[in-house]
């Protein structure tokens, strides 16, 4: 009887803390998404993010020295793999959410390559960058767009995940099946 009670509790106590971390989660992408200026880290996944991959893949293939920036890096989806493929590239990632920069920081702690910044991108210096991965809402893309126009060094490549930089024609739109898989290529 005794180990039935002790079970029950220890069942009790998983869920209380199952409940707890939904509930942390939830209040996070609801918070950030509503009231902080930062869009909710959503990652690249699926057939866009490894159609994009293999496109800066072939890229980065045979350079040396390229440096690779994603504004709003979230959880790090796109940069980790790239920099364990490419070790003599440098890659940035920017993200201003807590949880997201604090988890691409430790998921980074084996490449030497790779730098996370908790920081606003729209503070960012985006002049040294040849690749730019964008994967942001429109209202935000709207406001990163005269950024990415005025700052972006010439012959550097933006990648815009779903939502197209506005007020520049891409050099190829790539579309896997519908608009929701759809990526833009930019050459400035």
């Amino acid at each position: 009887m005794e180990i039935l009670f002790f079970v029950a509790l220890v069942v009790l106590f998983v869920i209380i803390v199952a409940i707890l971390v939904v509930s942390i989660v939830f209040t996070y992408f609801t918070v950030s998404s509503g009231f902080m200026h930062s869009s909710p880290p959503v990652p690249s996944c699926g057939k866009v993010k490894d159609a994009m991959l293999k496109d800066v893949a072939e890229y980065l293939k045979n350079k040396e020295g390229k440096v690779i920036m994603d504004l709003g890096s979230g959880w790090g989806s796109l940069l980790l793999p790239l920099a364990k493929q490419f070790p003599q590239h440098t890659f940035i990632g920017i993200e201003y959410g807590y949880i997201p920069y604090t988890v691409s920081c430790l998921r980074a702690k084996k490449y030497k390559n790779v730098k996370f910044r908790r920081q606003d991108f729209f503070d960012t210096d985006i002049s040294q960058a040849d690749v730019i991965f964008l994967f942001l809402l429109t209202s935000t893309m709207a406001k990163l767009s005269n950024k990415c126009i005025s700052e972006a060094k010439k012959g550097a490549y933006a990648y815009a995940n779903r939502f197209p930089i506005q007020g520049k024609e891409p050099q190829k739109e790539v579309s896997l099946g519908s608009k929701y898989y759809t990526y833009y290529i930019y050459e400035f």
